[in-house]
């Protein structure tokens, strides 16, 4: 894991420390002034941090030194009346806006990058008149931290290409988690391209019938016992929680036990459940759904780790209009 001021430079054969640690530390901390200071300010500290001007952007730090007001703004994936869902995965489709398509292909052509996010920056509702939404581009990357000014550069000029002003890019390196600011427009954004196939991610189902009479099981419903029922509530657990609540529904196997069903959502990339499942396989011993049973078979014990581009598109089909799916009916 990488700590942005904790990384070490390497002494060559004259026993000279090489000042390339220097530049990461330098993006670092531009890093954390993101969203504290001017964009135009941010955007050409950036640019001269990519050519090698250590100097001017170390100064420049030093004169903002103490000064970092807090900002008052949020984030949204899309400035829409209509807009409601808190991310998106835009992966699956072509991008139709021109700075979108500019910075993604610009970054598609480093085999270091990983996935590239596209937030806005809305300005606080008294505010709102007077300051205009903000693009903010989140990349990451397995470059070296050093190099990372030059990607951030790379994205900046593609962006100015389409007639940005003063394109607002935050890079890091995969590996490490974002800084407060760009962890919060990573997790309000459109996820516009990544590295990795991007097949469906897929919503486990809990119950074999609803309609009028409310959720419930068949009685031909799988059920498991012993060695597998603890295995599979193991894998269940491992997933990354993805959004949790304290709500709680009804036992609809036993009603008499009342609200006592957990409803947190998990993730391993592939796919999304709820504790739900593990709530009636542990209870009552009923399985998960059947596909994602056959998946867990397959895994054998363990769960694999969801990346942060596989936990944002689970969250993304969660939020997604899913079409109803076949039910059998009551006979």
């Amino acid at each position: 894991m990488v700590e942005w001021g904790r990384i070490d430079g390497d002494t060559d054969e004259d026993g000279m420390t090489d000042p390339r640690p220097e530049v990461a530390r330098l993006h670092g901390e531009l890093l954390r002034l993101a969203g504290h200071v001017p964009g135009d300010l941010l955007a050409q500290a950036r640019l001269r941090l990519a050519d090698d001007d250590v100097d001017t952007v170390a100064d420049l730090l030093d004169d903002l030194a103490g000064g970092r007001p807090e900002p008052s703004f949020g984030f949204a994936p899309e400035l829409s009346a209509e807009a409601t869902v808190p991310v998106l995965d835009l992966t699956s489709e072509p991008l139709t806006d021109a700075a979108d398509q500019a910075a993604a292909q610009a970054l598609a052509t480093l085999p270091e990058a990983v996935a590239l996010w596209r937030s806005w920056r809305v300005p606080a509702r008294w505010a709102a008149e007077a300051v205009p939404p903000v693009r903010v581009y989140v990349a990451e990357a397995t470059t070296r931290p050093d190099l990372l000014p030059a990607v951030t550069a790379l994205l900046m000029r593609a962006l100015s290409g389409t007639g940005l002003t003063d394109p607002q890019v935050e890079t890091y390196p995969a590996g490490m988690e974002p800084p407060p600011y760009q962890l919060r427009a990573r997790s309000a954004a459109a996820l516009l391209w990544t590295a990795g196939a991007t097949p469906p991610v897929r919503i486990a189902r809990v119950f074999d019938r609803g309609g009028a009479q409310g959720p419930r099981f068949d009685d031909d419903h799988e059920r498991l016992t012993g060695d597998e029922r603890d295995r599979v509530l193991g894998w269940l657990a491992g997933g990354s929680a993805i959004m949790a609540t304290t709500q709680r529904t009804t036992d609809v196997v036993e009603p008499e036990r009342g609200a006592v069903v957990p409803m947190n959502y998990r993730t391993d990339g592939r796919w999304v459940w709820t504790d739900t499942v593990s709530y009636y396989l542990r209870t009552h011993g009923l399985a998960p759904d059947a596909e994602l049973l056959a998946d867990i078979r397959t895994d054998g014990s363990a769960v694999r780790t969801p990346t942060a581009v596989d936990e944002h598109r689970a969250l993304a089909a969660l939020f997604r209009p899913q079409p109803a799916a076949p039910r059998r009916t009551a006979s």
